[in-house]
């Protein structure tokens, strides 16, 4: 006699609500992973800006002053980008050796030009990661176009800040802590070096929606003389940024009515970050913040200069 079994089954319906509840688990623990992930990516771009301030401090022990913005020989404060025809090394590459990059700092010939063959050769190879946010992941290197024909350059997501100037009609004059030729001690930073800041985040591209998306790429070797980009201002289309934009920027500018916060200008001079609701900005005492990007726009300019004497809000 054959004795038949009951087999224990899922019905179509049971099959239907457990999927249905793994999607609702799977719903809610996606977001907390993907913030899991962006902490530890925002802290490591924290951690990328706190190594430069490690390294602009040991700069200014060994040389009693910070780096410049960058370097270009004979010309004035006064004079524009334009009449910028040599150099252009930055301040980026003047920490190199603090960075623990000394070998790659001695490989490039400050004796020679950027635009050199021996030296472009060397920066074309080059990648270093404290000079990159992974939350942005920007290519590892970019190409411009000037007076030396097309050249390849390392990328960076950090720019140092000119403070309240033009880059290109003014690049000598910033009222911040780094600009072209800029030679200052911490003793000038009258504001104090826990409330001026002095490199923050800059994206790989500005696509804030206010004109088509602009690549604002940034690198930390040079303001590669005769370079002019697209600056990406929606009112004025065909105005261009010299080659101070490539490893400097602004809290704002004379002439341009008000100013902008992170976040929100597709300007190649200004900051911006992939890190949701702010960017992070590394202060001259060598510490780090988020600044958020409804910051009051007051705040945010006087954060970047360094001797205005406004006293700062909550930020």
């Amino acid at each position: 006699m054959v004795t038949r079994q009951n087999r224990s089954a899922f019905t179509l319906v049971e099959l239907l609500v457990v999927i249905a509840i793994i999607g609702v688990l799977v719903g809610l623990l996606l977001p907390a992973v993907q913030s899991a992930r962006e902490a530890a990516r925002r802290t490591t771009c924290s951690n990328n800006l706190k190594q430069q301030g490690l390294a602009m401090h040991m700069h200014h022990d060994s040389y009693g002053r910070m780096p410049a913005g960058y370097v270009s020989p004979n010309v004035a404060p006064s004079d524009p980008a334009s009449a910028e025809t040599s150099m252009g090394y930055a301040w980026g590459l003047a920490v190199l050796a603090y960075l623990e990059e000394g070998a790659l700092a001695d490989s490039i010939d400050r004796e020679l030009e950027a635009t050199d063959p021996a030296n472009t050769a060397v920066v074309e190879r080059a990648s270093i990661s404290v000079f990159q946010c992974p939350t942005d992941s920007p290519p590892t290197h970019f190409d411009v176009s000037g007076s030396a024909g097309t050249l390849t350059l390392p990328s960076s997501n950090y720019a140092a800040i000119l403070g309240y100037n033009n880059v290109t009609m003014t690049p000598g004059k910033g009222t911040g802590v780094y600009y072209r030729n800029s030679r200052h001690r911490f003793a000038d930073i009258k504001d104090g070096t826990s409330k001026t800041i002095c490199v923050g985040e800059r994206k790989h591209l500005h696509d804030f929606g206010i004109s088509p998306g602009i690549e604002a790429n940034t690198t930390w070797y040079a303001a590669i003389p005769g370079v002019f980009r697209p600056a990406g201002m929606a009112m004025m289309p065909m105005h261009k940024e010299g080659p101070g934009s490539l490893v400097v920027g602004h809290v704002g500018q004379p002439g341009m009515g008000m100013g902008k916060t992170p976040n929100h200008t597709n300007h190649i001079v200004h900051y911006s970050s992939q890190h949701p609701g702010g960017v992070m900005f590394l202060l001259c005492d060598g510490s780090t913040h988020f600044v958020r990007d409804d910051i009051d726009y007051a705040t945010f300019r006087n954060l970047g200069e360094r001797a205005d004497g406004n006293p700062l809000g909550d930020y």
